[in-house]
């Protein structure tokens, strides 16, 4: 692949990768951990690098998906990039999917960025909550709260499968008086943070490593008139010693496991803690170090192969 120059003027990389298919969903969740925004998959389709359209649909690449992202051109880049490509090859280790393409170039047309915005309809969590864009505000009816999103180019609008089901299992777990303060590891667009806050909650800190996120969490909090309420950290759960009555963390396995036990510290017993962003093959591997941080899972939900678990302090 080319490989991106230090302190590029190009605003943005994009990324393409040649997997076997059936390990999309894996690495589409590891690619948005990253940070990689406007993630695109196509189906039967290969690489073919030294084309302007560099993306090839037919039906000899039964089996193969290319999927399409962008990174910001940014001092962070280069490790973006490198540790992709070691999670690329620590996950293609069968030697049946041990084959495995990424490419890399200059962005020359953003508008595929934002091209997401057409498909970004409401959407609705039981009878609690309805996320709606900006420009698609209808009118609800209490019990039922609206939370306007914009995303930008942080992930999360509430239509991926890791993002609804955490939704879900807030909606259903977060009592209002007793969860007072929220902490979202991960937060991304905010939409954790603020959905607790409209839920009952009365304030909540979001915490990102992506500074874009912080930036469009901030924004969301503004449209919502929450921005007295909520506060947005670039950082992980290491900016806070303080304990809190319910935990979101919408993440991929790997950091998710690394941390368990700093959240649990973190969770004022007898919070809860939502986890999501886990495939269900990963399912045991987090239970795993959920036994040995002594919390115990409360309630599970699936949809897609996705699992999200509430979980709280073993009694």
């Amino acid at each position: 692949m080319q490989h991106p120059a230090p302190r590029s003027p190009i605003q943005w990389w994009e990324l393409y990768i040649q997997i076997p298919e059936r390990l999309s969903e894996v690495i589409s969740a590891y690619w948005h951990d990253l940070g990689s925004t406007a993630l695109v998959i196509h189906d039967t389709a290969i690489l073919r690098p030294r084309h302007e359209a560099c993306i090839a649909t037919t039906p000899d690449a039964s089996g193969w998906t290319v999927m399409q992202g962008a990174f910001p051109a940014d001092a962070h880049l280069l490790g973006r990039v490198r540790a992709l490509q070691t999670f690329l090859q620590s996950l293609c280790t069968d030697a049946a999917e041990a084959t495995w393409y990424l490419y890399g170039r200059p962005l020359q047309d953003d508008a595929y960025l934002t091209q997401w915005r057409q498909f970004f309809q409401p959407v609705q969590i039981g009878q609690r909550l309805l996320i709606c864009p900006p420009w698609e505000t209808p009118p609800v009816v209490p019990p039922m709260a609206r939370l306007i999103l914009e995303p930008g180019l942080a992930f999360g609008t509430g239509s991926h499968p890791t993002t609804y089901l955490a939704l879900v299992l807030l909606a259903q777990t977060l009592v209002e008086g007793t969860h007072r303060t929220v902490l979202d590891v991960g937060c991304g667009s905010g939409i954790l943070s603020l959905a607790a806050l409209q839920l009952g909650a009365q304030t909540a800190l979001g915490v990102d490593l992506e500074e874009q996120a912080i930036a469009v969490a901030e924004h969301n909090a503004t449209l919502n008139d929450l921005q007295h309420r909520a506060r947005f950290v670039q950082g992980s759960w290491d900016v806070t010693e303080a304990q809190f009555d319910f935990l979101t963390a919408n993440i991929y396995l790997g950091p998710l496991v690394n941390m368990i036990h700093s959240l649990a510290q973190r969770l004022a017993p007898p919070g809860t803690l939502v986890l999501s962003g886990i495939l269900a093959f990963q399912e045991p591997t987090l239970r795993t170090a959920l036994d040995t941080a002594q919390l115990t899972v409360v309630q599970q939900m699936t949809q897609d192969n996705w699992v999200a678990l509430a979980v709280r302090h073993r009694v």
